[in-house]
């Protein structure tokens, strides 16, 4: 873990490199991924067909290992199939992996969204619930918007990566600042 160690000044002062070395890549890659968020989404489209075919891979390793000790494998069989036919489609067919993610991540916008609004709704007298029924808001109207044209939904991927890469970023940055300023009161 970046952070299991007890306060001393050496180890506050390693960490601290560590973080802003991170967290400044972190920024980059963020910025990298906000500036072409199409070249991002395809990036994440094609790490995800890897880790289909690794999947698929373990699972027909594990079938065998079952057939060899006499079991029946039938369910290890037919992931390491979905598997590894999923992973060779989002790795030949980048466009229809990246319209697949896109439909997957506005339905999820979508659900999220409508429980949020339900959720304001049994909350709507405890203060703040009002920013529950904004983000469940946003969250209906950005599945809508993506639903309207993938090829644009696509796009949204790498812009949630870039975001979440640059707050992750700074998080770490500060993280970094506060262990500085701790080593100096060790």
């Amino acid at each position: 873990m970046l952070f299991d160690f007890e306060f001393t000044k050496e180890k506050c002062a390693k960490t601290k490199r560590r973080a802003y070395i991170v967290g400044a890549l972190m920024l980059i890659i963020g910025f990298l991924s906000l500036s072409m968020p199409l070249l991002a989404s395809f990036a994440i489209e094609t790490l995800l067909g890897c880790f289909l075919l690794a999947v698929g891979f373990s699972n027909a390793f594990s079938a065998y290992g079952a057939f060899r000790e006499g079991m029946s494998p039938w369910q290890h069989i037919f992931m390491a199939v979905i598997s590894v036919l999923a992973g060779i489609v989002f790795l030949t067919h980048p466009i229809a992996g990246v319209v697949t993610l896109s439909m997957i991540l506005a339905a999820y916008f979508l659900a999220d969204g409508i429980f949020k609004v339900v959720q304001y709704f049994r909350l709507r007298k405890v203060g703040g619930s009002f920013w529950i029924l904004l983000s469940g808001a946003l969250g209906i109207l950005l599945a809508f918007l993506m639903w309207k044209n993938f090829f644009e939904g696509a796009t949204v991927i790498g812009i949630i990566l870039g975001f979440d890469l640059i707050f992750s970023g700074v998080s770490l940055i500060m993280i970094g600042r506060g262990l500085s300023d701790m080593s100096k009161n060790l």
